[in-house]
């Protein structure tokens, strides 16, 4: 996807997939000053993914995600139980799997490098 819009604030990013498919990414809209908020909604048609995220340094406390499908008569919702790890010591202990050579990393250095053109774009997009 491409950054189409980007308000000044830095609250509000607009883009376009390939196929022509929008999305609107909403950053830090609001801020607490003793707790931690951090959601992702991910919408589609009849359904929708909601991922909510604990403090990065939270120990022992896992996300919380949120699986709805409209299956016409009646919404379906589906909470998986997610294991009772911290957030950042499970990225620790991926980096070092990935260092050691035992797992493979979680993108290739092209989707990093695409990222890291979004974002520029995405700055660029702001400045304007």
């Amino acid at each position: 996807y491409h950054v189409t819009y980007a308000d000044k604030s830095g609250v509000l990013m607009g883009g376009e997939s390939v196929s022509g498919i929008p999305l609107i990414l909403e950053m830090a809209p609001w801020s607490h000053r003793t707790l931690w908020q951090e959601s992702y909604l991910v919408c589609f048609e009849h359904a929708y993914i909601q991922i909510e995220l604990p403090a990065p340094l939270a120990v022992q406390l896992p996300g919380k995600v949120t699986v709805m499908k409209d299956a016409g008569a009646e919404a379906q919702f589906e909470i998986p139980v997610l294991p009772n790890i911290s957030a950042m010591r499970k990225q620790a202990m991926n980096f070092i799997q990935v260092v050691q050579g035992t797992a493979k990393p979680p993108c290739q250095s092209q989707e990093a490098l695409q990222d890291l053109k979004i974002a520029l774009e995405y700055i660029k997009c702001r400045c304007k």
